[in-house]
């Protein structure tokens, strides 16, 4: 069973400790009056050992949860100073997802907005979406960006764990990772094996009832000598999408996913890998995939036909010698993401694809510097995104707002990993991890000059346990996002709206004219400072010998400059309304621009609670944030939400029976002068879960659950569509081998 992180506070301390945190870090009221109650519910739900007393840590129950891409080396995500969420296989599995999103419904800070069709759904992590958010599949950039597409495709049975890296990561990984990174790792054959096994092979089928999706997977796997590979097939198919108002959003999807994998071991110290991952979906839906289809205008709402085609090859080294001074990756890759629509009513065909190739190179140096154990790292990396565009209804081919152009990025980076046991004669162990990154990107294209600029991307953080059931951390970073080539260089046109004047008796409407894009090649990058603090507490023989209390709560505060925004001049030419010609005559224009600041704070906990039969996890996010310019809400904000996980297993672990509670309060967004732009109701959400591993054939797998349970009509973001109604979910495997 996976551990996860949680806190915990005594009741005894909570409120004069909540005091504190809200007079010298600034929390909200609303901050406050959530995070007391967390404290409070906590401490009234579970007896803890006095705060003198240190437990006595049962070696079997301390394995740990480890991140590798919070600092690119393993380190517990309890020990990181910072937040990081890992999703282990069996809790994909447990969780029958049929999109990405899925698998972090419960992870705080992290939500999905774009609807509920996988073809449109956009992550963001802390209020910051879009390109604001890194995207990794098995350390390859994912870079497709779309007005009304979703930022990536992927099929969850393909995926063996997930980690989501909340806050700036720049000081790593360049530009993109302002709000944080979303890493996948996909199935390889070492972690599919069962032990004595050299082969074997899965089979995976599985049904959801809210848009009659049905799916099924083929994986085989193997070790032979050296010789180690994978390879897995998957299809999905579905339909409509029913919502919580009963409505149905029209969808349907056929999907057929791939992955291969092939290593090779050369000495036992090197080991080289080659692997190709492909996504294929064939959709029928609005050209807008986050649209809701029923807008009333017929040009919104024609459906078209919809080709996805996302494909990563990857190929990499790994060197690790019985030498401390060298452990060597070097990583090469390429993955290019096609979306072609056919509107077969015209007939017109639009498409669009972003192809990202690049190479990465790391070395992780330990040594021991007098009582400092340390791991110096550096690296760099190099990539390149190239767009291409196209319209045939168009007499250029061009297609408005998708510019034909590049952008090229080189890093380089050094991180040092410092670990001291008992810090200036202090009990306990600190880690200090300062960073710096050195970024130089450039952007091209025919339609306008071309763009260059470079960035420093620094970061300092440190955690420090004095006894081994508590850890306070903080850290400071800043982080950068590039502008994208569609961004600086908008060109063609972006809409078409009748002449003010000029009627054309033939069609028998008013002449058309053009809102055109306008490129913008001075942009400056999106840059970003933050802040953070928290703490983890971990317990062990709580209430009854054997379980476990753990977890880490924190709070965070960003400052945003340069934000790019997307402005719309739609003003008529004073030549529209001069006779005789009314001509030149266009509708405005549309471009990007640098115009303001941005201020975002919030709160994260993740918490839980686990004996050999019982676990309960809580996971809380709140989050707050103002446009500066204008003193307006910023319109990526969500509400308070509270995840809280409840569950039971038989003692041979093959019955597990269990309940997800969703919950989150009212929103509302207001303008700068205060007045409420946007409101949306609270809602809570009742899922229902079970797992079942019968002992007469241990190599079969049930997982079963229902969704939305009680049919809630809700929105998690503003979409002006609800999320689905009730989901009943089913899934079986066999895995077998010898």
């Amino acid at each position: 069973m996976t551990c996860k992180r949680i806190f915990f506070l005594s009741n005894a301390n909570a409120s004069h400790l909540q005091y504190r945190i809200g007079e010298n870090m600034i929390f909200t009221r609303t901050q406050q009056l959530t995070l007391r109650a967390a404290l409070v519910t906590s401490a009234a739900l579970l007896a803890v050992p006095a705060w003198g007393e240190e437990p006595v840590a049962d070696p079997e129950m301390r394995e740990e949860v480890v991140t590798v891409y919070g600092t690119s080396n393993p380190i517990p995500v309890f020990e990181y100073p910072g937040q990081v969420s890992v999703v282990s296989r069996d809790e994909i599995e447990r969780l029958i997802p049929s999109t990405p999103a899925d698998l972090m419904k419960s992870v705080p800070g992290v939500e999905f907005s774009g609807g509920p069709r996988r073809t449109g759904m956009v992550p963001s992590i802390r209020g910051l979406s879009g390109e604001n958010v890194l995207i990794l599949l098995d350390g390859a950039r994912q870079s497709f960006i779309s007005a009304h597409d979703g930022r990536f495709f992927l099929e969850p049975d393909l995926i063996q764990s997930a980690e989501i890296v909340r806050g700036p990561a720049s000081a790593l990984y360049g530009s993109g990772a302002v709000g944080g990174v979303l890493a996948f790792e996909t199935s390889d054959a070492a972690y599919l094996l069962r032990e004595g096994e050299s082969f074997g092979a899965r089979v995976r089928a599985g049904y959801q009832s809210v848009n009659e999706e049905s799916s099924a997977s083929l994986t085989a796997y193997g070790v032979q000598g050296p010789v180690d590979g994978v390879a897995s097939l998957s299809l999905r198919q579905s339909g409509d999408i029913e919502l919580g108002t009963g409505a149905d959003l029209p969808s349907d999807d056929e999907i057929v996913s791939g992955l291969a994998k092939l290593g090779y071991q050369f000495t036992p110290a090197l080991r080289g890998e080659l692997s190709w991952q492909s996504f294929t979906n064939t959709a029928i839906e609005p050209n807008n995939g986050q649209g809701t289809g029923n807008t009333g205008d017929p040009l919104l709402d024609r459906d078209v036909e919809k080709d996805i085609d996302s494909e990563t090859w990857r190929g990499s080294l790994t060197y690790n010698p019985s030498s401390d001074w060298i452990d060597t990756s070097l990583t090469a890759y390429q993955q290019t993401t096609n979306v072609d629509e056919f509107d077969e009513t015209i007939p017109r065909t639009t498409g669009r694809e972003i192809e990202t190739t690049g190479f990465s190179a790391r070395n992780a140096s330990r040594f021991q510097l007098g009582p400092v154990a340390t791991t110096f790292t550096i690296g760099g990396d190099w990539y390149e995104d190239t767009q291409t565009g196209f319209d045939t209804d168009t007499t250029d081919g061009v297609r408005g707002g998708v510019p034909n152009a590049s952008a090229e990025f080189k890093g380089v980076f050094a991180q040092l990993e410092a670990e001291v046991e008992r810090p200036l004669g202090l009990p306990g162990q600190l880690i200090v991890i300062p960073g710096i990154r050195y970024d130089e990107f450039t952007s091209s294209s025919d339609a306008a000059p071309e763009a260059s600029n470079d960035e420093l991307s620094p970061r300092l953080a440190a955690s420090y346990g004095p006894v081994n059931w508590l850890r306070v951390f903080a850290s400071y970073a800043e982080g950068f996002r590039a502008p994208s080539v569609n961004e600086l260089y908008l060109d063609g046109v972006h809409f078409s709206v009748p002449h003010p004047v000029l009627f054309d008796p033939a069609a028998g409407s008013m002449v058309f004219v053009n809102n055109n894009f306008v490129p913008n090649p001075n942009l400056k990058p999106e840059t970003s400072e933050t802040v953070e603090f928290g703490f983890g507490m971990d317990f062990q023989d709580v209430v009854a010998q054997g379980d476990r209390l753990q977890g880490k709560v924190s709070w965070y505060e960003s400052d945003v400059e340069d934000l790019i925004n997307l402005g719309v001049d739609f003003t008529y030419d004073p030549t529209c309304f001069a006779a005789p010609s009314f001509f030149p005559c266009t509708a405005g224009v549309t471009y990007s621009d640098n115009v303001s600041s941005a201020e975002l704070s919030g709160v994260e906990l993740e918490a839980a609670y686990e004996t050999q039969q019982y676990y309960a996890r809580l996971t809380f996010s709140s989050i707050e944030g103002t446009d500066l310019s204008t003193g307006e809400d910023l319109g990526t904000l969500t509400p308070d939400r509270t995840t809280l996980d409840l569950g039971w297993m038989s003692k041979n672990d093959q019955f597990r029976l269990g309940t997800r509670l969703r919950f989150a309060s009212d929103f509302e967004r207001k303008d700068g002068d205060g007045l409420t732009v946007e409101e949306r109701d609270g809602y809570g959400v009742v899922d229902l879960y079970a797992t079942w591993v019968p002992e007469f054939a241990q190599s079969l797998r049930f997982d079963l659950g229902v969704e939305n349970l009680f049919e809630e009509n809700y929105e998690r973001v503003f979409e002006g569509v609800s999320e689905p109604g009730r989901n009943f979910k089913i899934a079986a495997s066999y895995q077998f081998g010898n």
